[in-house]
């Protein structure tokens, strides 16, 4: 999927939203609610696109920063049987709707495992953006786990559809 000439819509729900290529399928959990929920933005080339929410309280209970949030999500990644030298590629502070948000970009080799053995890690990229908004009470995760056939200018659609995130 190229950028060029791509006109995003709008999603939203909850009292929060998102712009996305419309060339997307849109999958909600049906087990969804104000306060917590997940759904995923199918593109036609078979990325994925993923936003997941849930209560403010109990995440700063474990993780008082969205940085916080971010990097345990890493380590939770790193323990992961097909995750093997994951490298925290950058990792920066953003201002998405007057909130500080950690935006990363990851690196690892995804294993294929096998009956008898693993094969050859493949080089795959991820993408996060946690958001922790005190106005909604709640929290978001914006990723995406890219196969190495993603397309080289998925990135930048990443960073457009994070940046147009509305949490309030």
């Amino acid at each position: 999927m190229s950028l060029e000439n791509v006109e995003l819509e709008k999603f939203s729900v909850y009292k929060f939203s998102i712009d996305y290529p419309p060339v997307c399928r849109i999958e909600f959990n049906p087990k969804s609610k104000r306060e917590k929920g997940h759904m995923v933005f199918h593109f036609p080339d078979k990325e994925k696109l993923f936003l997941s929410w849930g209560e403010l309280e109990q995440a700063q209970k474990k993780f008082p920063t969205s940085k916080e949030h971010a990097n345990h999500s890493i380590q939770v990644m790193k323990k992961m049987d097909n995750v093997k030298n994951l490298e925290i590629a950058s990792q920066d502070s953003r201002m998405i709707n007057n909130h500080d948000a950690t935006y990363s970009r990851l690196k690892f080799e995804g294993v294929a495992l096998g009956l008898v053995t693993r094969r050859k890690g493949v080089p795959h990229q991820a993408y996060s953006l946690h958001v922790h908004c005190d106005q909604t009470s709640r929290f978001f995760v914006i990723y995406a786990m890219l196969s190495k056939e993603a397309p080289e200018d998925f990135s930048e659609l990443f960073v457009q559809m994070a940046n147009s995130f509305k949490c309030h």
